[in-house]
Order: C-alpha cells, then sequence, then structure tokens
C-alpha cells in the first residue's frame, strides 16, 4: 500500500516520539534499579519485559498507522528518536528523578522518625527493668532446659529399658 510523503513525515516523527518515549521508559526502569536493589536475574526479568513492551507499542503503531509494513526509515526514526533522547534528556530526567527520589527518601525518614518518637519515649524509661526482667528469665530458662534435658534423658533411658522387654521373646 502507498503511503504519500506526508504520511511517511507524520509516520516518521511518530516513530522519533516513539524512540523518545522508549528511552523515557528505560529511564524510568533505571531510577527503579537505583530506588530498590535487583539480582542480575531480575534485570534480565525487566530489559526482557522491557524490550517486549517497546516491541508491542512500535507494532502497534506500525499496525495503525502503516498497516504493520517496516520500512527503514521506520527504523532510523526509532533509533534516532531513542539516541536523540539519549543524548538530551536522559541525563535531566535521570538527575531529577534521583533528587526527587532522594527528596522522596528524606520525607519517610522523617515520617518514620515522628511516628516512632512517641513508642521511643515510652521505652526510655522501661528499658532497664525489661532487660533486668528478660536477663532473669533467660538464666531461669536456661536452668529450665537443663533440667528438661536431664528429664529427657531419664525417659529414653527407661524407654529403651521397655522397648526390650517387648521385644523379649516368651
Amino acid at each position: 500500500m502507498q503511503v504519500s510523503l506526508q504520511g511517511q513525515t507524520i509516520l516518521f516523527l511518530l516513530c522519533i516520539a516513539l524512540g523518545g518515549g522508549m528511552g523515557l521508559l528505560y529511564d524510568a526502569l533505571r531510577l527503579l534499579r537505583r530506588l530498590l536493589p535487583h539480582t542480575a536475574f531480575l534485570i534480565q526479568l525487566e530489559d526482557a519485559l522491557y524490550w517486549l513492551a517497546s516491541l508491542w507499542f512500535v507494532f502497534a503503531a506500525l499496525l495503525r498507522q502503516n498497516h504493520g509494513e517496516i520500512r527503514f526509515f521506520i527504523l532510523l526514526g526509532l533509533l534516532g528518536g531513542l539516541g536523540l533522547y539519549a543524548m538530551t534528556l536522559s541525563r535531566l530526567v535521570m538527575a531529577v528523578g534521583i533528587g526527587v527520589l532522594q527528596v522522596c527518601k528524606k520525607i519517610l525518614f522523617l515520617f518514620f522518625e515522628i511516628l516512632w518518637t512517641p513508642f521511643r519515649l515510652l521505652w526510655l524509661p522501661f528499658r532497664r527493668p525489661v532487660t533486668k526482667f528478660g536477663g532473669y528469665c533467660a538464666k531461669r530458662g536456661k536452668n529450665c532446659l537443663q533440667l528438661c534435658k536431664l528429664y529427657v534423658k531419664i525417659k529414653v533411658v527407661s524407654l529403651r529399658r521397655d522397648l526390650r522387654f517387648l521385644r523379649r521373646k516368651p
């Protein structure tokens, strides 16, 4: 199917925008990786999902605008848009994103600090008695466990004796 020159220009500009969107999506993925530590497997899985999503978006755009035909200028537009985004806006987006993440992190820490302060203030007068009582319980628990160990040894010996009695032939 023939597409006019104006249609091809619009398609080329759409592919440039789509390439820039792919770069923006990948920068969002990079910010997520900075926020939460990832294993190598998870990084590979995220990259695979990114490329599958990108493939789907490109295919949907080509199917809608160009009846699914792949042309050289479409690939040039995608790569050009991705490269243009990477050279111009990527650093700015990452810098702003990292700044926003740091501000959010500080706000969350402040929120939890405010949330935990009353509990820490309540803990201060009870810390010493609770630790003393915990030490006392640990000592008593150790004595109890030693007594239980002795009891278990006695029971095992008597159980073995009873089993020998049951295995005896009359």
